[in-house]
């Protein structure tokens, strides 16, 4: 008589002769185990106990004596417990987008270096407002002679206003909104070039991940194979150097597989870092990078996408700036300059004396109009930097051109390898199907088996490179052209 029993916990489960060990996977990595679900030989039974939307799992067993009933309970509470402390987030590229804006160092400075320019812009009429002081005292004479007459105590009081009118004033005033508004691009930029690179290492994790699946199935693969052939050499169907080629095989495939295994977790950790999480908390990415053709025109990017790239709008600002300077220095060395004075004052002792005065003055520079002198260089020197900020620009637009034709290009030469790898892996898959039914018959030696076997799991992985190394470019093209992924599609034909 057999029953059965719908276990709900999230354990592995080994039944050894004579008893039961039971643990979450990552119990059975520290313990040494053998991973859930792989058959090390005919005496021992494990498989994964999961809950919820995981699945479920009915193990059978025939009739047990009551305490092999409780041994059996106190085994699936204990895996139980050991898979709520293993409980796995879920991180969305969403998600991560969000945790890295608001834990990004480099980010975060932006956002201050903003906010001041977004102060200066708002209160630029600080820029012509009068200085204004005022001054008040108070003066008592002691005479030393006693026979000498006592006077009062002096007040006085004095109100000044000074306000300087230039014409240096409007260019100061345009070129603090135009350093506000390069603090905005700067942002911006700042942003995208974050959300680009949270893309590309999230797609690259997800890449690695798979990998791990793929060098998994290999290594399971040689280890069932390992088995047969033991199972094959006591029945003197094996002879002893392709056992031990099995034996070899089984372990570099284990070897590969560790390796991956640490690098992934390395990269995760550091990729969760740098989102303010935890390096040692169990995370499980979720998405996968979508790719498709893309036939792009890069004369067509250029005309109607170069203007818009943050640093060209950038620089094109800077050489507004330099030219304000430029201008702003020939009036401030040669250019004169009015001042503008008022003030109020009163004195108290006898009785109150007022008074009001005014002032006009203008300033014209002599020095500053011979040659060599300090002023003069000024002059000339801000010319040079509105110069310099011209070429800079010629520079800009050439380099971003090339950018533009190199991503353009690379982008069609990486998908011709996507469809290369893609048939690469089918031919391998079928050629790895044919060459384990020959070795099963004896008609292929273990060599050109493992050789097939392989084959297969690199052009698995090669095809999972390629597809990322696509998609990678495509962030890339879609970054240096200022728009989002989804947006290049209308660009294509």
């Amino acid at each position: 008589m057999s029953q059965k029993i719908l276990i709900t916990t999230s354990l592995c489960v080994i039944q050894w002769p004579g008893g039961y060990f039971a643990g979450s996977p990552r119990v059975f990595a520290r313990a040494g185990l053998p991973p859930c679900g792989e058959q090390t030989n005919r005496n021992v039974f494990h498989g994964l106990l999961t809950l919820g939307d995981m699945g479920q799992f009915i193990i059978t067993f025939t009739r047990m004596s009551l305490k092999k009933y409780i041994g059996l309970a106190f085994v699936f509470l204990a895996g139980f417990l050991s898979a709520q402390e293993g409980s796995v987030r879920i991180l969305t590229l969403e998600e991560a987008y969000t945790l890295a804006e608001k834990n990004s160092i480099a980010l975060q400075k932006q956002a201050i270096d903003l906010e001041i320019d977004r102060i200066a812009a708002k209160s630029l009429w600080a820029q012509v407002f009068p200085s204004i002081s005022a001054n008040g005292g108070v003066s008592y004479d002691i005479p030393l002679n006693d026979n000498a007459q006592r006077n009062d105590p002096l007040y006085t009081a004095t109100i000044r206003l000074r306000l300087e009118l230039n014409e240096r004033l409007p260019i100061t005033m345009a070129n603090i909104s135009l350093a506000y508004k390069n603090s905005l691009l700067n942002y911006e930029q700042a942003r995208r070039i974050l959300i680009n690179q949270t893309s590309k290492t999230f797609y690259s994790l997800i890449a690695q991940n798979e990998r791990l699946t793929f060098l998994e199935g290999a290594m399971r693969l040689a280890l069932d194979q390992l088995e047969r052939d033991r199972i094959a050499r006591q029945s003197g169907y094996v002879g002893e150097l392709d056992y031990l080629s099995a034996q070899v095989s089984a372990e570099r495939a284990k070897l590969s597989y560790t390796r991956a295994q640490t690098d992934y977790r390395n990269a995760l950790g550091k990729f969760l870092l740098a989102l303010g999480l935890d390096a040692s908390e169990q995370v499980t990415l979720e998405g996968k990078p979508e790719i498709a053709k893309l036939t792009l025109n890069p004369d067509m990017l250029i005309t109607e996408r170069l203007t818009q790239r943050p640093d060209i709008i950038a620089q094109h600002n800077e050489i507004q700036r330099l030219k304000n300077i430029r201008t702003g220095s020939f009036l401030a060395n040669k250019g004169p300059s009015v001042n503008l004075s008022a003030s109020w004052g009163a004195s108290l002792k006898s009785g109150l004396d007022d008074f009001i005065g005014a002032g006009v003055s203008v300033g014209i520079p002599i020095d500053s109009w011979i040659p060599r002198t300090k002023g003069d260089q000024a002059v000339k020197s801000s010319n040079a930097n509105y110069q310099k900020a011209l070429l800079e620009l010629k520079n800009m637009e050439n380099n971003a051109r090339q950018e533009i034709r190199s991503y353009t290009d690379s982008i069609s030469n990486t998908w011709t390898e996507v469809e290369i790898s893609r048939l690469q892996s089918n031919y391998a898959q079928r050629a790895y199907q044919l060459a384990e039914q020959s070795y099963r018959r004896g008609t292929m030696n273990f060599l050109d088996f493992e050789t097939a076997r392989n084959r297969l799991s690199d052009a698995q992985q090669q095809q999972l490179q390629s597809e990322l190394n696509y998609k990678i470019l495509v962030l890339d093209l879609a970054s240096a052209l200022n728009i989002e992924e989804n947006e290049l599609i209308k660009y294509s034909k």
